[in-house]
């Protein structure tokens, strides 16, 4: 405290020097803004009291007048009284305190030891936990607040696989829709393959997804499983091309049985797993039409 009163002292010392410097009749001061108070102040170096004022921020204002009974503006300086803290006296934790998501209303106290908190009230999602002590003295602590998320429970449900679909290429409007051959809960089975909107010749991509019970299908949003594949029905000579040779060689094997320069799975033509004229008949059509 006395190196407050020193210090508001060397303030009135910076009015008795403002009074050397012209003819000053008479000097006041008041604190914090509150002029109504104002209280007259000497010319020598004053120490001030201001034992009445609460610990905290204060402002110390001062102006003078002259011969001419004109006022000088006022010179306002702040300064801090400290809180006086009682360190003869040692303090310990005498209540602690938490509350979840800033609902200070309904904190609850808690005991020294470990304690294990109820959070099952609490939906999924994320949380905060606060928590702040008081001292024998009363004072609080600043709080302190944590954060935690409440996961969202995973629930198991029966789902099975039901249904399968595929596309080549970019050809969507041709998407193929089936249903899985299940066994209980076992695919089993083999799923058929339709390419006849494929174009003969070429490098393609075959797509494909399965689908659920529940309606939802398998990396719907990301890119579908894919196979690259040769479409190479009807190119008998294997030069890359289905054209009317193709049907030449195709008809001379069926005439001749020389499977010379002739491949005879691009050969099988209608697709029946066997090569004989009705593979000419159908490759001379797709030659014709350039449709199977």
């Amino acid at each position: 405290m006395s190196i407050i009163k020193y210090c508001i002292a060397a303030l009135a010392t910076i009015g008795c020097v403002m009074a050397a410097q012209g003819s000053i009749v008479e000097r006041e001061y008041w604190f914090d803004n509150n002029f109504v108070e104002s209280h007259s102040l000497g010319s020598s170096p004053t120490a001030l009291d201001i034992s009445s004022l609460p610990p905290g921020l204060h402002w110390f204002s001062m102006r003078v007048k002259d011969g001419q009974g004109v006022w000088s503006s006022a010179m306002t300086k702040a300064f801090i009284i400290p809180h006086e803290v009682d360190n003869s006296t040692a303090t310990t934790i005498q209540r602690r305190e938490v509350w979840f998501d800033n609902n200070v209303a309904e904190r609850q106290a808690i005991g020294a030891a470990p304690v294990m908190l109820d959070i099952s009230s609490l939906p999924a999602g994320l949380h905060s936990l606060t928590i702040r002590v008081q001292d024998d003295l009363g004072l609080w602590s600043s709080q302190k607040t944590i954060y935690f998320v409440i996961p969202h429970e995973e629930v198991e449900e029966d789902v099975e696989l039901i249904s399968y679909c595929y596309w080549f290429d970019d050809d969507l409007p041709h998407l193929v829709v089936g249903t899985l051959p299940v066994s209980g809960k076992t695919v089993a089975g083999v799923i058929e393959v339709d390419i006849a909107t494929v174009p003969t010749s070429g490098e393609h991509t075959l797509h494909w997804m399965i689908g659920d019970s529940k309606g939802a299908w398998g990396m719907l949003s990301t890119t579908a499983n894919s196979t690259t594949f040769v479409n190479s029905r009807g190119d008998v000579n294997d030069d890359g091309e289905v054209t009317i040779t193709d049907a030449i060689a195709l008809i001379n094997y069926v005439l001749n049985d020389d499977a010379t320069g002739v491949n005879l799975a691009n050969a099988d033509c209608n697709l029946d797993g066997v090569v004989n004229i009705s593979d000419a008949i159908a490759l001379i059509s797709y030659v014709l039409n350039s449709k199977w």
